[in-house]
């Protein structure tokens, strides 16, 4: 299905806006730790007698995540038994998309900006190319990705590369600086001679 890409464009400054509020940085994230900071329960199955463990797994075998009320805190509930951790990472991030667009995880229309916001959140791309990384195994060894995102990943470094070469969005580059700002400047200088040519305004998925 066709996505607008001012729709990514507005996730992935949500995105970034979050790395910056709540000063996270270090990868590959912590997915206990960013849920925490963000204010979200983070329950596995195993957590559960076998019989409403299943129950869960018949509602999703992956995750999902429930809204929080007076009593309880906004919830993610995930599978822990699943056998790809790069799987279950990516779980809890979708799920968190949910959570921060104050969405119900089971409007499936939402479903795919939620895998590109859970992908995006653990592996910006704007990072991989000032990192240079391009390779499905540096994506996995460094971020901790499935291989199926990893090479999602991977793919939109390579489209994006021959549709902008390896220029910045203006808005990423709080982001950047933000994640290694050295390594950022060391960028600039050694892929172009003036900043300014390296920073463009548009941007599409």
């Amino acid at each position: 299905m066709y996505r607008p890409p001012a729709d990514y464009d507005s996730i992935k400054k949500v995105i970034i806006q979050i790395y910056l509020d709540y000063d996270i940085s270090g990868f590959p994230l912590d997915e206990k730790a960013v849920c925490k900071t963000l204010g979200v329960s983070l329950i596995p199955y195993s957590e559960y007698f076998p019989e409403d463990a299943l129950l869960f797994k018949k509602k999703s075998k992956y995750g999902f995540y429930v809204k929080g009320t007076r009593e309880n805190p906004p919830t993610i509930y995930y599978n822990d038994k699943f056998d790809s951790e790069g799987a279950k990472r990516l779980t809890i991030f979708h799920e968190l998309k949910h959570y921060i667009f104050n969405e119900d995880s089971e409007d499936e229309e939402k479903d795919d900006y939620a895998d590109f916001f859970g992908r995006y959140f653990l592996c910006p791309i704007p990072y991989l190319i000032v990192k240079n990384i391009d390779t499905v195994n540096d994506v996995i060894s460094n971020f901790g990705l499935s291989q199926t995102a990893a090479k999602n990943a991977v793919s939109n470094v390579t489209n994006r590369k021959i549709r902008y070469g390896k220029r910045i969005f203006d808005y990423e580059v709080p982001l950047l600086e933000h994640l290694d700002k050295d390594a950022f400047e060391i960028f600039l200088r050694n892929n172009f001679q003036k900043h300014e040519d390296a920073i463009i305004e548009n941007s599409s998925k």
